[in-house]
Order: structure tokens, then C-alpha cells, then sequence
């Protein structure tokens, strides 16, 4: 399985760097694994090396249908943390089954009314979420930021850690997230598949932020 990133190009084959390459499970189909790696890898990261995340610990994940959304619940629940996560009423049903013990439908519900003295936060959204996102967590808790720039913006109280994830490319990284799904820990993201002929139509539906799971452009 590949992160390609920066590399990425509408086209059959690409040159890549070896140290951010990671072989794909035989079990892992080529479209799936390319709805792992980009997500799988961010939620790790937030998760396990940002966040540093502890059994028994609350987090509140905004998002959780989305890609890095729907991988980040799932590495939560394998840890032992409780988790709550924000989603459509359309997604409720999806966002349990990956594991979320509690979910607020963002269009009906404040979650900052909802949810409260959670140890940590895991921004996807952006926009007013990202500030918001503060008022959920007690004192000496912490929330990482995905969507808001390439700083983590100031928090809005002094008691709270604000962290952007580092979220650098490397095959350490990819295969612990090969072990984590092939111990059935982690499962792959819901796909929708489009043809490359309709890569316009897949960025308008991307641009939305309002989908579930992970968009895939299948070149062949």
C-alpha cells in the first residue's frame, strides 16, 4: 500500500520513494488500500503519536464519517477509549458500527452542549467546529486539528493543549497500520469508486465535505 501524497497524478504509474511504501496485504484489494493508506495513516498519527490517546480516556471525534473520521474511531475503540463522534443522522448507523459509543447529529444538536470533560478532541472539520472544539474537553486535555491550517490555532482557554499533527510519510507508519488491519483491529473505510473519465464529478462530490467514507478514482 502506498501514501502517494504529493506524488499523486492522474495517470497508470508513478515513481515513488521506497521509504513510503509498505506492501499491501494480500487480503487488501488495490482500490481498498488506496482508501486506507491516506486516512489510516493521519488517524495513526492524531491518534497514537499526537494525541497519545489511553484506555479509559474520552475523545470526541468531529466527522466520524469521513475517512480520517472513520479509521480514527476505530483506533480509539482498539485502545480502550470511549468515544464520541459528530455525524449526520444519515451516518449514525455507520459511525456505531465502526465502534462510536455516542453520536451527535451536528444538524440537530450543539455539541458543545452534548458533550463534555472529554480528554481529548480530534478536529476534521474546520471552520467554527475548530474553536468550538475546546469547550468539550476538561482541563489539562487536548485536541489535534487536521482542517484548520498548518499551525494549530490558539486555544480559546489556557488549561487545553491545541496540536497539529505531523503527519510525515513513512513505511514505519504504514506498516504498523498493514498490522493493525490484518489483526482485524481496523477495517477499511466505506468506498465510493469513481472512473477516471469522472474525476470532475469525484472532486465536486469532495468538495462537499459531506460524504462517507473515501473517494477513489479507478484509473483502470
Amino acid at each position: 500500500m502506498c501514501d502517494v501524497g504529493q506524488e499523486g497524478a492522474y495517470a497508470e504509474k508513478i515513481a515513488i520513494k521506497a521509504d513510503i511504501v509498505a506492501r499491501k496485504p494480500a487480503s487488501l484489494g488495490h482500490v481498498e488500500a488506496a482508501a486506507l493508506a491516506v486516512p489510516g495513516l493521519t488517524a495513526l498519527i492524531v491518534i497514537e503519536d499526537t494525541l497519545q490517546l489511553r484506555a479509559g480516556e474520552t475523545i470526541l471525534i468531529q466527522g466520524g464519517a469521513g475517512g480520517v473520521g472513520s479509521v480514527a474511531i476505530q483506533l480509539a475503540k482498539h485502545i480502550g477509549a470511549r468515544v464520541i463522534t459528530t455525524a449526520s443522522a444519515a451516518n449514525h448507523t455507520y459511525v456505531r458500527g465502526l465502534g462510536a459509543d455516542e453520536v451527535i447529529d451536528y444538524n440537530a444538536q450543539d455539541f458543545t452542549k452534548a458533550a463534555s470533560g472529554c480528554d481529548a478532541a480530534l478536529d476534521t472539520v474546520g471552520g467554527d467546529v475548530t474553536q468550538r472544539s475546546f469547550a468539550v474537553l476538561k482541563p489539562g486535555g487536548r485536541a489535534a486539528f487536521i482542517a484548520s491550517g498548518s499551525q494549530a490555532p490558539k486555544a480559546s482557554r489556557g488549561d487545553v493543549q491545541s496540536l497539529r499533527p505531523n503527519v510525515a510519510r513513512d513505511r514505519h507508519h504504514l506498516e504498523r497500520l498493514v498490522a493493525l488491519f490484518e489483526a482485524g483491529a481496523i477495517r477499511v473505510p466505506v468506498v465510493t469508486r469513481f472512473p477516471i473519465s469522472e474525476a470532475a464529478a469525484a472532486h465536486g462530490v469532495s468538495q462537499t465535505c459531506h460524504f462517507r467514507g473515501k473517494l477513489v478514482l479507478v484509473v483502470r
